[in-house]
């Protein structure tokens, strides 16, 4: 493994493309906290709140198999590369409603609706790309430090998030996570150009709609992408609720600031950055289902005593446990599974 991982580093354009994505993803999770953050303090309400994130939630899940296929149609670079484009236009307007005071709350919502339809084109552009990059006996490898550097981005985003909005205002940190995006879209579109025919070859152009059925169809038949479809959808129902408002509403409840919102989130981050570095030196688990199973009972009750014991160190605590298990069962094992099992012209992005 330490082999393998030394490989996928020494490629220039693996490289140049990972760390432009962990760029922005240290950017997005800064805005997370600062965006959620202004609603709240704008609106008061954890209810707006969690209204204003499910416009973001409900475009990502009915758009998510639309973008796999797209992505199928097209390529992941070039949709990696207008949702970058595009979120990162996005926050730019939202940097300029805040710097002048004009912002309104259905202009949250919007904004919210925006970035979840982006998002449902992004990600399952992103899950397709890690193939393009590395060999198929290196994926394991790749998968670990593509996670490694997400987690990295998720302890020092937050924190990141937190500190400017306490020293500056929510406009700083949009205006941070613009350059990011934006930065990302050139690291992507310059890396990728180099990258040969045979990597860049496109999937058999077919209709979108029969697109979307093939990946139903071959989810409906396999009974590992059935589960993961389940297991992967109750996670995001979960984490949507408590980390886009439970963990808000809980730090403004125990009187701590913006800053103690980033500690949380921060926490959660170290304790995937643990799991993934774990994933890399052991490998893909040979029964990574009873780990997934067992990770399902322990999110339960640990969001249970969160609710409970209303402490935030104690969530930062279970959140740090909890994140250790999701990045070592969830963001290596699982992923590195689903691209090894898709079989060819289906892309992972519209399997699951």
């Amino acid at each position: 493994m330490h082999w393998a991982s030394g490989r996928v580093l020494h490629d220039r354009t693996f490289r140049a493309v990972a760390g432009g994505e962990v760029l922005s993803m240290l950017g997005d999770y800064a805005y997370q906290v600062a965006f959620a953050w202004l609603v709240l303090s704008a609106t008061g309400s954890a209810v707006t709140l969690a209204a204003v994130m499910i416009c973001a939630a409900v475009p990502n899940g009915l758009l998510l198999l639309a973008g796999g296929a797209i992505t199928d149609r097209w390529s992941p670079r070039q949709v990696m590369l207008c949702s970058h484009l595009s979120r990162g236009l996005l926050v730019t307007g939202l940097c300029v409603l805040t710097l002048t005071g004009s912002a309104r709350l259905w202009q949250f919502y919007a904004m919210a609706a925006a970035f979840g339809l982006a998002d449902a084109f992004f990600w399952p552009a992103s899950g397709s790309l890690v193939p393009l990059l590395a060999d198929p006996g290196d994926l394991p490898a790749a998968n670990a430090v593509v996670a490694t550097g997400e987690q990295a981005a998720m302890i020092a985003g937050p924190l990141l998030g937190g500190a400017v909005l306490t020293a500056f205002s929510p406009a700083a940190v949009f205006a941070v996570n613009a350059a990011t995006f934006f930065t990302a879209a050139v690291t992507i579109s310059r890396a990728l150009a180099a990258v040969t025919p045979r990597q860049h070859q496109r999937r058999p152009t077919r209709g979108l709609l029969s697109s979307i059925a093939a990946g139903l169809s071959y989810a409906r038949g396999t009974a590992g992408v059935r589960a993961v479809l389940v297991i992967v959808s109750a996670s995001t129902l979960a984490y949507s609720g408590l980390f886009a408002v439970a963990l808000p509403a809980l730090v403004r409840a125990s009187g701590h600031g913006s800053l103690a919102l980033g500690a949380l989130i921060a926490c959660w981050g170290a304790g995937q950055l643990l799991g993934a570095i774990s994933a890399a030196i052991t490998g893909l688990p040979r029964r990574w289902g009873l780990l997934i199973t067992g990770m399902a009972l322990g999110e339960g009750t640990a969001f249970a005593v969160i609710g409970a014991a209303a402490s935030v160190p104690v969530a930062c605590g279970l959140l740090a446990v909890l994140g250790a298990g999701i990045a070592y069962a969830s963001d290596v094992a699982l992923p590195t599974w689903i691209q090894l099992s898709t079989p060819p012209g289906c892309s992972a992005g519209s399997a699951a």
